[in-house]
């Protein structure tokens, strides 16, 4: 059973909800922050295709977002960050499976992905816009979404060009999303909001 929050009430406990789970939140970002530069570094040093790297990275990086929005159970911001986990994990499935054969296919993919995950991202922002931090999350979708029309622009793409390094990209921005909001909550006075 879980308690409906509404108006001031909801925007108290999504404080309170934040300022007690920032330690979560700081390693969900430094998670994504790694896998970021992972993606964007990895294929360029090894011989692995870059989209077993990214797919690989977006299956760990929403898998740990899944873990850590269970956490957060009796928070309405649950359902935004068990949203992104599963784009992020079927996503990363998806790309490393890679089931539609062919660059042009597999970039239309990620961009898709990235076109979801920016658009939950920004309404997720929305969602806390009175927390401490919040615009951070609205930069992250923003990337997100720029990230995807940077692909789809670009097909097919060239060896300087992956779709790994752009999406490396906007998961550093979206992990430092969570650090950055995870750190603000913690020093504000949820009495405040």
């Amino acid at each position: 059973m879980s308690i409906r929050y509404t108006g001031p009430e909801a925007r108290l406990h999504a404080a309170e909800v934040f300022r007690l789970k920032w330690p979560w939140l700081v390693l969900l970002g430094v998670v994504l922050i790694v896998a970021g530069a992972v993606a964007i570094v990895f294929p360029a040093v090894s011989g692995v295709p870059a989209n077993e790297i990214l797919g690989s990275v977006l299956m760990v990086s929403g898998f740990v977002q899944i873990m850590q929005a269970a956490k957060m159970l009796n928070w309405t911001g649950f359902i935004w960050h068990l949203l992104l986990g599963i784009v992020a994990a079927i996503g990363g499935v998806l790309i490393y499976l890679d089931p539609f054969r062919g660059i042009v296919t597999i970039t239309i993919l990620i961009a898709i992905i990235f076109a979801v995950h920016g658009a939950t991202q920004i309404a997720f922002a929305w969602k806390v816009r009175r927390q401490a931090g919040w615009h951070w999350f609205l930069v992250s979708g923003c990337v997100a979404l720029i990230v995807s029309v940077l692909l789809l622009m670009k097909l097919p793409y060239g060896h300087s060009f992956t779709p790994a390094t752009v999406a490396g990209i906007s998961l550093i921005f979206g992990g430092w999303a969570y650090v950055a909001m995870a750190l603000a909550s913690r020093r504000t006075d949820p009495l405040s909001i």
